[in-house]
């Protein structure tokens, strides 16, 4: 199991994303070999910061896992049109 920290942000005039929307988009983007088990978020006024716990055979597959699981998020979730993904990195 590997934890890994990431970050989104949003854009200036976005309207706020509460937890709750930002874990569901989080969960929306997960697939079966993203190897998550937890998911953990704070939304912010810039965007918001999170962890995942992972199954993953290393520290680096584990971020890339999150990445690419994040960034489905992104694209999936109309409540997060235009945020980026800022950075996942493995804590």
């Amino acid at each position: 199991m590997h934890l890994v920290e990431f970050s989104l942000t949003k854009p200036p005039n976005a309207p706020d994303v509460s937890a709750d929307a930002l874990l569901g988009a989080l969960w929306a983007g997960c697939e079966h070999g993203d190897g998550v088990e937890h998911l953990r978020v704070h939304a912010a006024r810039s965007g918001a910061r999170g962890v995942a716990f992972l199954l993953a055979p290393s520290g680096a597959s584990a971020i890339e896992q999150c990445r690419t699981m994040c960034l489905r998020a992104l694209t999936r979730s109309g409540h997060l049109t235009g945020w980026a993904l800022a950075r996942p990195a493995a804590v």
